[in-house]
């Protein structure tokens, strides 16, 4: 359903995954520097982890400040969690450089994003509830996931704003006893048929990803990452070009990140 703030209640399952960008956060006496290594430039207004070093500044009334370096390897607007996770790991080194217990940020990281305190969490799956910041235990299966980028972004707001959604229904609850792709509805997503329809191409990617023997294919999010499912093969399976496709999509090898 549609909140009053304008967000919408959820129900997802989100997983870490193998596929990361690389940050460095320095203390420095004051103010805040960062530099971001990356295909596309962020404007420092949009870049999550300065939202989350303002927030901190206020909140805590910092005076200390931080250098922050990253390198993203995580396609913008991809619908995986790329500036979330930036913002949620920004947080925890806060946490260790300044002292500060990582109980206390929860509050911050809901303020950030809604897939902010996940990151900034030490779970490797969870259910998300609420905006997404309501974080409920849930098991981690290990699997391959073969993640593909078409080479556009898709904007979360409006894929949301698109569904049109009038009227308040009950999600479909995932077991966790089995993995969800192995469940009798498999992987759902509501905003499919609205992305596919929109962009013809994930009919072709998801096609493609089947024929390479995914157990399952959905998107991720929103959008615009597509993923297929593999529980068996190994990652050289996917060493090819995908030559069938635009220059500009590009293809991901990525596994579980559970704890033993």
């Amino acid at each position: 359903k549609k909140r009053k703030d304008g967000y919408h209640e959820i129900y997802t399952i989100f997983q870490k995954i193998s596929l990361y960008d690389e940050i460095e956060v320095k203390l420095k006496p004051s103010g805040f520097d960062i530099k971001c290594f990356s295909d596309e430039e962020i404007p420092l207004k949009e870049n999550l982890v300065f939202k989350a070093y303002n927030l901190l500044k206020t909140h805590f009334k910092l005076k200390e400040g931080f250098e922050v370096k990253i390198k993203k390897n995580i396609p913008i607007g991809a619908g995986l969690g790329g500036g979330s996770s930036n913002a949620g790991y920004f947080l925890k080194a806060v946490s260790s450089l300044l002292n500060i217990s990582v109980e206390d940020l929860f509050p911050i990281a809901k303020n950030i994003g809604a897939d902010v305190p996940f990151f900034l969490s030490d779970k490797s799956s969870a259910i998300g509830r609420g905006i997404g910041d309501i974080l409920l235990d849930y098991p981690c299966f290990k699997a391959t996931y073969l993640i593909v980028y078409p080479g556009f972004k898709i904007s979360t707001s409006w894929a949301y704003k698109s569904l049109s959604l009038s009227k308040e229904k009950e999600p479909i609850y995932y077991s966790s006893h089995i993995p969800p792709w192995r469940q009798s509805y498999g992987l759902i997503n509501d905003f499919k048929d609205l992305i596919f329809k929109t962009y013809p191409i994930f009919f072709e990617l998801e096609k493609w990803l089947k024929e390479k023997g995914a157990i399952a294919v959905q998107l991720s999010g929103t959008g615009s990452c597509l993923f297929g499912v593999f529980e068996k093969n190994s990652p050289k399976f996917f060493n090819e070009n995908l030559k069938i496709f635009e220059k500009n999509v590009k293809i991901f090898v990525a596994e579980s990140l559970c704890k033993e």
